[in-house]
């Protein structure tokens, strides 16, 4: 597992940060004889109905999230949450699993969010680049 000890973020927010809805990218789908008989492929992927919310309790974080299998945070899935830099009104934050790592790059300035994913050892196995638009920050 990856232990990131990033940066102390700069603004004085808890609770929820920001909130961001539905997120639309691309992702590439690795072959599998399950899920994926047919070979590796690029499609459109996202998620239509889903939420993303930036939390921060204290020390800790985590991004809590709808998406087509139910509503979860990554710390509840024994993920590590944490900042990995920032800069101004931009914030990059990693979840860090065994079977996963997302990475969120959150403009609080304009409002979106884009993210990466990798998935190995999950039901679908893939890499994937979204977007999202967000709320204002919650202070």
């Amino acid at each position: 597992m990856v232990l990131a000890a990033g940066p102390a973020f700069a603004q004085p927010t808890e609770g929820v940060i920001v909130r961001c809805g539905a997120s639309t990218g691309h992702a590439y789908f690795s072959k599998d004889e399950t899920m994926n008989p047919g070979g590796s492929k690029w499609e459109e992927d996202g998620m239509r109905n889903g939420k993303i919310v930036l939390v921060k309790l204290g020390d800790e974080w985590d991004i809590q999230f709808d998406d087509s299998i139910g509503a979860y945070g990554y710390r509840s899935d024994g993920a590590q949450v944490s900042p990995i830099m920032s800069a101004g009104n931009l914030l990059t934050v990693g979840a860090f699993h065994e079977n996963y790592v997302v990475i969120y790059n959150f403009d609080l300035a304009n409002h979106e969010v884009a993210w990466s994913s990798n998935k190995v050892g999950t039901l679908v196995q893939k890499v994937a680049v979204y977007r999202a638009d967000c709320g204002p920050t919650q202070n």
